[in-house]
């Protein structure tokens, strides 16, 4: 399969301009280069398994293992949200693919100075190679539960601190893109692209962020986490608890409280917007570093072994067998899923009664 992440010369005879010792952070307001993301897409498309909208309900707790005492799932209330990647069924080529796709992103630079790319196409590429990375290193990892060592912003051999990566000549980490980012975005809305391979962080989409649709697709991922369980709860009527990505995210949030409180605000849905009439302050204590994917890092159930050969609408192979907190998970997202599909073609007839 051929890797085709490459850019397109629209237009010749643009000025050149050299790109700065660090990120860069000059653009073309009217560039006419775009980059085409056509395998990046292939590969979100054919992995993640969409989830859906939140209900902004608590998980109920969870249940034994068939013919077993433990609990093998995430036990956490927010563990039935969010997309998940197919990661149990990369095999070691795609695993390959997926760090040369990685390699293909930061080689861009080297073939047209992100300098000549409209400011808005340069956010859609830094998203696009950080949540690459993201892919290739936890699919090179895979089984594994807990992704939270990987992002530990205390931790200086974090994977997220090294700079591992070249781009241009630079060796750069994946906190330098998400400062470079937060610093020169001016707007919360791009927060909600770095995908960190974890439950309690902003979705990963089925599809790759471009120039033109970048701000809408941020937006969406903003109205999914902050009206969801992994992103805000309001507790005993009078605290709004956030996810503690929040904070991690601070620089978009000066004023922490009431930035945080006025940005929920804005996208908070109706009755979630209710909820919060009597709120009065925040607390960031929202936490699931859980793997987003199907199993939860655990490929076999309590006494069983990993299995599933029929598809679903997506193709992907995903019953019989399963270990019960997939079955839980798949089954909330089926019904949950139908419940929308109903209220969505539910038909209001005006009736007459006039011959009454």
């Amino acid at each position: 399969m051929l890797r085709k992440i490459s850019v397109i010369f629209v237009c010749l005879g643009l000025t050149s301009t050299a790109m700065a010792a660090d990120l860069p952070t000059e653009f073309d307001p009217n560039s006419k280069y775009r980059l085409d993301y056509s395998d990046l897409n292939a590969v979100l498309k054919g992995s993640v398994l969409d989830m859906g909208p939140s209900t902004h309900k608590r998980a109920k707790k969870s249940r034994k293992s068939t013919g077993s005492k433990m609990r093998t799932g995430n036990p956490l209330p927010s563990r039935l949200e969010g997309n998940r990647i197919m990661f149990h069924q990369y095999e070691p080529q795609q695993v390959n693919f997926l760090k040369g796709m990685r390699d293909d992103l930061l080689a861009i630079p080297s073939q047209i100075s992100l300098a000549r790319l409209t400011k808005d196409a340069q956010l859609a590429y830094w998203l696009n190679l950080h949540n690459s990375i993201v892919l290739a290193k936890i699919a090179e990892e895979y089984p594994i539960t807990d992704i939270e060592p990987f992002f530990n912003p205390d931790d200086a051999d974090a994977f997220y601190k090294q700079a591992q990566f070249d781009l241009n000549g630079q060796m750069i980490s994946l906190e330098d893109i998400q400062n470079h980012v937060v610093e020169n975005w001016d707007d919360p809305l791009v927060i909600y692209g770095f995908f960190m391979g974890a439950i309690g962080t902003p979705n990963v989409r089925n599809e790759a962020y471009t120039a033109n649709t970048v701000y809408a697709q941020l937006e969406d991922n903003a109205k999914n986490f902050v009206n969801s369980v992994r992103g805000t709860q309001v507790w005993r009527k009078k605290e709004l608890r956030v996810a503690t990505y929040y904070e991690r995210m601070g620089k978009q949030f000066p004023d922490f409280e009431n930035s945080v409180m006025s940005h929920v605000r804005k996208y908070a849905k109706p009755e979630f917007l209710n909820k919060m009439s009597g709120v009065d302050r925040v607390s960031a204590q929202i936490e699931d570093w859980h793997i987003a994917d199907l199993y939860n890092g655990r490929l076999s159930k309590s006494g069983g072994t990993f299995a599933g050969n029929t598809s679903d609408a997506l193709g992907i192979q995903i019953i019989s067998g399963l270990p019960d907190h997939v079955v839980e998970l798949l089954r909330y997202r089926d019904e949950k899923n139908a419940t929308i599909r109903r209220e969505e073609n539910v038909v209001v007839e005006e009736v007459d009664t006039s011959d009454n």
